[in-house]
């Protein structure tokens, strides 16, 4: 889950997220409790917010993680997560790089000269306002990512085989073809009704 998640917060920060969290709970609730339920939720954030005022465990985390970082830095040195394990790796930048670029080469991955997400993003943009029948124009724009980029690539190292080489992770949130595509998959699964959470073809053996 990276370090991030980890460390404690500031006391403001995370009481700011604990009554909108609250809130949204109680709203789930019978309208008539509700107001009973944010009397008892006020008076216990309030405890919370007194008793942790004074809490500087989020420094002394904080100030552990940035000399950390300025040890990597100073070792031109990276962290990467391990495949199969909870495990981080600490591995040179130079190393990382030679087995990204491994990986290009062994499955024949070429550069493009121009970045094709804008030109996907217009037809994907196209191609909704076209399916009117299928998809209402009120939902559009929650189709649609605003600022789309190219899917970034991850590496996880496998430490578990010889050369311990990469095994990529590709980071689509940003796509053009991101929410659209989540959509189209949950109105399939809602329209075709399927046995099986994964379905493969059987093939007999010979």
């Amino acid at each position: 889950m990276r370090p991030k998640y980890a460390i404690e917060q500031e006391p403001k920060e995370y009481i700011n997220e604990l009554i909108i969290e609250t809130e949204n709970a109680i709203r789930r609730l019978e309208p008539k409790t509700q107001n009973t339920y944010r009397h008892l939720a006020t008076k216990q954030i309030k405890w919370i917010s007194r008793t942790n005022r004074q809490n500087i465990l989020h420094k002394r985390q904080q100030y552990n993680m940035n000399c950390i970082k300025k040890t990597l830095q100073n070792n031109e040195a990276s962290i990467a997560r391990a495949d199969k394990s909870k495990a981080i790796v600490i591995i040179k930048i130079e190393d990382l790089n030679k087995k990204v670029d491994k990986f290009i080469k062994d499955n024949n991955i070429k550069q493009t000269n121009k970045d094709p997400t804008g030109k996907y993003q217009a037809i994907i943009q196209h191609t909704l306002k076209k399916n009117n029948l299928i998809i209402e124009k009120q939902q559009y724009k929650y189709l649609m990512n605003i600022k789309p980029a190219a899917p970034k690539l991850n590496v996880y190292i496998k430490t578990h085989k010889e050369n311990e080489p990469i095994r990529p992770v590709i980071n689509n949130t940003q796509a053009p073809a991101y929410k659209i595509a989540n959509y189209i998959n949950k109105k399939m699964h809602h329209l075709i009704n399927l046995p099986n959470n994964y379905n493969a073809k059987k093939i007999p053996m010979r």
